[in-house]
């Protein structure tokens, strides 16, 4: 139901963010809080996920914390019944857990390992958010789900095989995701961000002057200069989980 007053409001809406401990899933998260949202943070990271949820509630947000492998079946069933107990609904979900492995490396040098793992967090962990919380998003009358993915691997390519597969792999889910679950009132959408000053890319560009034998501080400050930052991503996000969104469909791009 459209909030006419104001259409980017989340008041009364509960929010499942995976990756919700750091990045762009936090910046998504504090937005979501401030605009009236109850906020589920989910990720690995317990410290940076406690402490997060804890600084929202601080300054007067609903927020909760519940470590979760995304990877694994039973956590993320574990984590929607946690949700179902505490607010007995779910009316938005962004799926931001994710993880790079093997930047600027090689078919040779990738392991099986680290390919595996890349393609768990951010393809099964998408697909197993999906498969048990759908029921509960099923009964919202505001039911939006945001797979975060990325110019890599959709437009261009990636640093990482793993990473540029597995977004590939996340912006084709969301888009049959989408066809999938329209009849039942759920719209899903794809975000592709590109370069934004987080944990993840600034790896990637450690990885990158280390394995050139550059100055890492010179690609750091770089980074600083020329990337956008994850709140102005969370600003679109919070945008697509809105009722001003309602006729949105596929995917957006940001910087």
């Amino acid at each position: 139901m459209t909030n006419l007053s104001n259409p980017l409001d989340l008041t009364g809406k509960v929010v499942l963010i995976t990756g919700g401990a750091n990045g762009i899933g936090e910046a998504t998260a504090r937005l979501c809080v401030q605009r009236g949202a109850a906020v589920v943070i989910a990720d690995m990271n317990q410290e940076a996920g406690e402490r997060t949820a804890a600084s929202m509630r601080e300054q007067g947000g609903q927020a909760d914390f519940v470590q979760t492998d995304v990877r694994h079946a039973e956590q993320v069933s574990a984590l929607i019944d946690a949700i179902r107990q505490r607010h007995g609904r779910l009316d938005k979900m962004v799926c931001a857990a994710g993880v790079i492995r093997g930047p600027w490396q090689q078919p040779e040098e990738l392991t099986l390992d680290d390919f595996e793992m890349t393609m768990d967090v951010n393809v099964k962990g998408a697909f197993l958010c999906a498969k048990y919380a759908t029921p509960l998003l099923a009964v919202s009358d505001s039911a939006v789900v945001v797979v975060v993915a990325s110019g890599a691997g959709v437009t261009a390519a990636s640093s990482s095989l793993a990473y540029g597969a597995s977004k590939g792999g996340a912006n084709g889910f969301a888009m049959t995701l989408a066809s999938h679950l329209s009849s039942r009132n759920i719209r899903v959408n794809t975000i592709c961000p590109g370069n934004i000053v987080t944990e993840l890319k600034l790896s990637i560009d450690i990885a990158g002057a280390e394995r050139a034998g550059t100055s890492v501080d010179e690609a750091i400050q770089k980074a600083h200069q020329n990337y956008g930052l994850p709140e102005g991503v969370a600003r679109v996000i919070a945008f697509m989980l809105s009722d001003e969104a309602d006729y949105l469909r596929g995917a957006l791009f940001t910087r």
